[in-house]
C-alpha cells in the first residue's frame, strides 16, 4: 500500500467518523454525550470536506477516471471499517428496559424481549455480496492501476512545443525480438487534455529524424493513452536518444530528444549488452 493510498483511507475514515459524530445517536455512542447543534453542524461540514479532499487527492494523482474509482474503493472500505468498529467501541449505549407489568392475577411479570429472528442464508449471502462487491472491484482496479505504465515512478513528464506529455515504456523489459530478428520496443504516451484537439499526430524513433517524413512510427489509440512500437536499429547507441516528434493541427512540427537511459533503462541495458 502506497503512502497516498494509506492517506486516502485515513481521510475517508476520519470523514465518516465526523459524519457519525454529527448524528445525536452516534455521538452519544462515541462520546457518551450529545453534541451541541453548532458542534454537530461543524462535524458534518468537516466530514464532507474530508471526503471531498480525498476525492481531489485521488483525482489529481490518477485523473478522474481512475481516481474516482480508487476514492470509491477506499470510501467503501472506510465505511465498512467504521460499521464493524462501532459494536466494539469501549463503551456501548445502554438499552432502556421496559417497566414491569402485572398480569391478570396481579403478579408482576418481567417483560422478556423476543428472541431475534435469525437471518436466513439468502439474506446473509445478499448482505455479504453487497459488502464484498465494491471491495472486490476496488481491489481489482487498484491492482490493475499499479501496472499502468504512465502511473509508474519511471514515467517521464515533459513539454514539447506548447503541449505537455507523460511517456513511459509499456513493459519494463528488454525489446521483443520477433520476425527477421528485429528488436521491437513499445512505449505509451498521454498528452494534456486540451492538447488532444490541437495535435494531429505524434511519432517516436531512435536517432534524430532527418525530415518530417521520416519522423518514425506513429502513436495510435482512441483513448487518452496512445501506444507505439518502434524498431531498435542494430547500430543504435545510447547517444542516439529517442526522438519524439509532434505535428500540430496547424502543420507545425516539434521535436524533443529523450534520453534512453532515463526513459527505458531496460532498453539501455539491451543496447549496452548487445554484441
Amino acid at each position: 500500500m502506497t503512502l497516498l493510498n494509506l492517506t486516502l483511507l485515513l481521510i475517508t475514515f476520519a470523514g465518516f467518523t465526523c459524519l457519525a459524530l454529527a448524528m445525536p445517536r452516534h455521538s452519544k455512542h462515541l462520546l457518551q454525550r450529545s453534541l451541541s447543534a453548532q458542534a454537530s453542524r461543524l462535524a458534518k461540514i468537516t466530514g464532507w470536506a474530508l471526503l471531498g479532499t480525498a476525492l481531489i487527492l485521488a483525482t489529481v494523482q490518477w485523473r478522474f477516471s481512475i481516481g474516482s474509482v480508487t476514492w470509491f474503493g477506499w470510501l467503501s472500505l472506510a465505511g465498512v471499517a467504521l460499521v464493524f468498529a462501532l459494536p466494539r467501541w469501549p463503551w456501548q449505549p445502554v438499552k432502556p428496559q421496559r417497566p414491569a407489568r402485572k398480569n391478570a392475577a396481579g403478579k408482576t411479570r418481567i417483560p422478556v424481549a423476543p428472541d431475534p429472528v435469525p437471518a436466513g442464508p439468502a439474506k446473509i449471502a445478499v448482505a455479504l455480496t453487497v459488502i464484498a462487491l465494491p471491495l472486490t472491484v476496488f481491489a481489482w482496479q487498484l491492482a490493475g492501476s499499479g501496472q499502468k505504465p504512465l502511473l509508474r515512478d519511471d514515467a517521464l513528464s515533459g513539454e514539447i512545443g506548447p503541449w505537455t506529455f507523460v511517456i513511459a515504456e509499456k513493459e519494463q523489459a528488454a525489446p521483443d525480438i520477433l520476425a527477421l530478428d528485429v528488436p521491437l520496443k513499445q512505449f505509451v504516451i498521454r498528452f494534456c487534455e486540451r492538447c488532444e484537439g490541437e495535435i494531429r499526430q505524434a511519432f517516436l524513433k531512435v536517432r534524430e529524424p532527418r525530415s518530417t517524413t521520416a519522423a518514425g512510427n506513429a502513436f495510435f489509440g482512441r483513448g487518452e493513452e496512445k501506444t507505439v512500437q518502434i524498431p531498435i536499429p542494430v547500430a543504435a547507441t545510447l547517444a542516439d536518444d529517442l526522438w519524439l516528434t509532434v505535428e500540430g493541427n496547424d502543420g507545425t512540427f516539434h521535436h524533443q530528444p529523450l534520453a534512453i537511459e532515463r526513459l527505458s533503462p531496460s532498453l539501455a541495458t539491451f543496447i549496452k549488452e548487445r554484441p
